[in-house]
């Protein structure tokens, strides 16, 4: 299969990551107004959780075929089947706790674990790709700013652990976190469907080769060398041809 065919494949992939990624944030949302008041039966907890795992596999294969470009070090490497294997680990957990067969607290440090590694791998991949000429700088903006984002958020939802429970600087501190992380959560399914438009325009292996400042202006001034050399060589002859002519017409 060509490049070129693979990528229109994974583009596939990466718009129904937004379309997935989008859906489970709404049901987490519905969880949160219309469940978790009322204690339960967390119904749209449940269909959350499905709908993570299969957006965690999604992402682990993206994950895998987009960083491939940059991938010129041993480290990069290990760096990329780490964030792939924690995005299934936390696929599995999701799924085992949709089936109850794993409480609520193993799951959350999983996911939470997974997606700092998702954040810090979406700074390096867009940051990368765009530095060798794959992807757009909008492109890359806007996944640097939701790397950055999921990043900030989980930190600080991290820092409101050391204050007292329902204390206030824990309640602010977790409302902030929480505010910046889910915000850039539920922007994320932008960035899926601006790479699977990228996948769909241009292969993920291929770069645009930088042109050396100058090196334009350098050949411009070549070709108008060589042009300015050819008409100097042409006029001497032409001078005497016309002498030439002058004479026999005497």
């Amino acid at each position: 299969m060509s490049t070129t065919e693979t990528n229109a494949r994974m583009s596939w992939v990466a718009f129904a990551t937004a379309v997935v990624t989008l859906t489970a944030g709404a049901f987490f949302i519905a969880m949160f107004v219309v469940e978790v008041p009322f204690t339960g039966p967390y119904n749209y907890g449940r269909v959350n959780d499905a709908l993570s795992a299969v957006g965690n596999v999604m992402v682990a294969v993206l994950v895998w075929h987009v960083s491939r470009p940059a991938e010129g070090s041993l480290g990069s490497r290990v760096f990329v089947r780490l964030v792939a294997a924690a995005s299934v680990v936390a696929a599995v957990s999701s799924v085992m706790l949709a089936l109850g067969l794993l409480a609520f607290e193993a799951p959350t440090v999983i996911a939470i674990i997974a997606l700092l590694l998702q954040a810090v791998w979406m700074l390096w991949a867009n940051t990368s790709l765009y530095q060798l000429g794959i992807f757009t700088r909008l492109l890359s903006r806007c996944g640097e700013l939701v790397g950055a984002g999921l990043l900030i958020g989980l930190l600080i939802v991290g820092v409101s652990a050391l204050f007292p429970w329902l204390t206030v600087p824990q309640v602010l501190t977790l409302g902030l976190g929480v505010f910046i992380a889910g915000g850039v959560w539920l922007a994320w399914p932008f960035w899926f469907v601006m790479l699977g438009v990228q996948l769909r325009k241009r292969p993920a292996g291929t770069a645009t080769a930088p042109i050396a400042p100058g090196a334009g202006a350098d050949a411009g001034a070549g070709a108008g060398a060589g042009a300015g050399a050819g008409a100097g060589a042409d006029a001497p002859a032409t001078r005497r041809r016309g002498r030439r002519s002058a004479s026999n017409a005497g």
